[in-house]
């Protein structure tokens, strides 16, 4: 091999020598940038974890203590068994209204998660989270300060004062605009029960839900 031809392989392998030490190090600083990311994402993660949280303990500082209580709420109302699931194009007819028991919807529509406040419930959702043993909240009233101001009331406590059942860990209680067989502006049922007020009752509330809690004919969180 002449002396042109060695010098010519040196220059090639130094080439291919330098070529590999920047795609070292380009591979290295991808590497860094993604484990930068990574780091970022895990940062920020960890910091909506703990403001969640945070939030979480803040409302739940606020809630009633549950407390098993004993007696009668309300007014017991006949079962409307069977307790089949019906189609959602269907409309169930009841005897009583508001209905406490009865056919109603299944899964997508019903039940509806606990703790909703903000949505117009159809009669066959609402009724399956009472099989479910929660506690539904009617509320009927005209448009205006006074009722802006019930739905309110009746919203912050579903959501930040309403005691965390035993068995589940849940807040098993919801609310919803309704009109039929309303004789007052609110309605407290649950499966088999109702109770009428004239307006928000904190005290009362709380009483229906703790004696009625969990007492539909599922044992479903």
């Amino acid at each position: 091999m002449s002396k042109t031809q060695r010098e010519l392989k040196a220059l090639r392998q130094s080439q291919r020598e330098e070529a590999l030490r920047r795609q070292q190090a380009k591979d290295r600083r991808s590497l860094m940038i993604i484990a930068g990311s990574i780091l970022a994402a895990g940062l920020l993660i960890a910091g909506v974890a703990i403001y969640l949280h945070n939030q979480e303990t803040k409302g739940s500082a606020n809630r009633l203590t549950f407390q098993a209580v004993t007696g009668v709420a309300g007014t017991q109302i006949p079962d409307e068994g069977p307790r089949n699931h019906i189609d959602p194009s269907i409309t169930p007819t009841y005897k009583f209204y508001p209905p406490t028991s009865g056919q109603h919807y299944g899964t997508p529509d019903g039940p509806a998660p606990w703790q909703t406040t903000d949505q117009t419930l159809r009669e066959g959702t609402f009724v399956h989270n009472m099989e479910h043993g929660g506690v539904v909240i009617l509320y009927n009233c005209p448009s205006g300060a006074a009722c802006d101001t019930l739905k309110s009331q009746l919203s912050n406590y579903v959501n930040n004062l309403a005691p965390v059942e035993p068995q589940f860990g849940e807040v098993k209680m919801l609310m919803t605009p309704y009109s039929k067989g309303m004789t007052k502006k609110v309605a407290l049922v649950a499966w088999n029960w109702i109770e009428f007020l004239d307006g928000y009752d904190q005290a009362e509330i709380t009483r229906f839900y703790e004696i009625h809690v969990d007492k539909g004919p599922e044992q479903i969180g």
